[in-house]
């Protein structure tokens, strides 16, 4: 038996984040509900490991501050295809990699160089960059 079996706790407790006492899916349904106060809690726990995403591929704060703002632009506008009680970290981390993307192809359009090499990361396996760069 695991520890987490062990002192009671089990699979359940995964959507949580630091002695949260509401599991990350039901704050997104309270947001998709129009409560502000869960907003502000899926805000809290998911915007610095999306922003640290964003910061990795652009290599520039204002750039990802930026991305970071149209990912939950993004998430507002499609709350309603939240599926309850999922996990909705992976979903807006997809979102944010789709933001990334669709600034990559507009700043490609408008003649500025896109971020070829940190947009490649995104579609190889972790450590599959290091190999090819040596």
């Amino acid at each position: 038996m695991g520890a987490a079996m062990m002192n009671g706790k089990g699979h359940d407790d995964a959507g949580r984040h630091r002695g949260d006492e509401h599991p990350i899916a039901d704050r997104m349904l309270g947001y998709c509900r129009g409560e502000r106060a869960a907003f502000e809690d899926v805000y809290s726990q998911v915007a610095p490991a999306v922003f640290a995403q964003l910061m990795a591929w652009t290599g520039d704060r204002r750039h990802a501050e930026d991305l970071l703002d149209r990912t939950f632009q993004a998430l507002h506008e499609h709350r309603s295809a939240y599926v309850e009680g999922a996990d909705p970290r992976p979903w807006i981390s997809q979102l944010a990699r789709h933001e990334f993307l669709v600034d990559c192809r507009r700043r490609s359009r408008e003649g500025q160089r896109p971020f070829w090499s940190r947009l490649r990361a995104i579609f190889t396996r972790p450590g599959t960059a290091e190999l090819e760069a040596q």
